[in-house]
């Protein structure tokens, strides 16, 4: 699988941010409830939470929360090239060097393949103390240059209890986000019962 990566990419990754992150302000709007609960339970979501948070934790809670099947399917559904992009904090031993905070090009179907490949790998392996080098950070995000659309796959899985018997199950179960879902897809009875979401960050 070939990889074109981009020299300079604060721009790109700015214009990212804009497109599918909320602000500070915003995200204390669009979470309001949430904010309120962990207040309550003497975990106070502060501006410090939100700087050193996932950004798929900042994300708007009206996008799509899915399964990585439907997450891959709908990666599937795009094709040619795509760009795909870390945390900016996320490190990764990949294609032979220790990388930091990078974005690529890469074609869609050949991207989804390995994202499902290398995650029930290992997920396995990880359960056994045992570390897959080159390999995909475990925060992904995925987008098209225009930014219309954004498939976020996460390191988090929505069955915490399956993780220590079945982690082949806890495997299926990892949490993606898709900022624009497929035509129908939101309103479903499916997408309303996976709304409720989660916040990988938490006190």
């Amino acid at each position: 699988m070939e990889f074109n990566y981009i020299d300079d990419i604060s721009d790109m990754e700015n214009a990212f941010i804009s497109h599918f992150v909320l602000s500070w302000d915003a995200f204390q709007i669009k979470h309001k409830d949430w904010i309120a609960e962990m207040k309550e339970g003497g975990c106070p979501i502060t501006e410090q939470w939100y700087d050193q948070s996932y950004m798929w934790d900042r994300m708007d809670p009206k996008y799509a929360r899915v399964s990585m099947i439907e997450a891959l399917r709908f990666l599937r559904n795009h094709s040619g090239t795509v760009m795909f992009m870390t945390e900016k904090s996320e490190d990764a031993y990949f294609q032979g060097k220790k990388r930091i905070a990078f974005i690529a090009e890469a074609d869609a179907f050949s991207l989804a393949d390995r994202i499902e490949c290398e995650w029930y790998d290992s997920y396995g392996l990880t359960q056994e103390n045992i570390l897959l080098e080159d390999r995909l950070p475990d925060d992904l995000y995925i987008f098209d240059r225009s930014m219309t659309w954004c498939a976020v796959f996460t390191h988090e899985t929505t069955d915490a209890e399956s993780e220590i018997d079945t982690c082949k199950k806890a495997a299926r179960n990892r949490y993606c986000i898709i900022c624009e879902a497929p035509m129908n897809y939101f309103g479903t009875d499916e997408h309303k019962e996976r709304e409720r979401g989660g916040h990988g960050t938490i006190c």
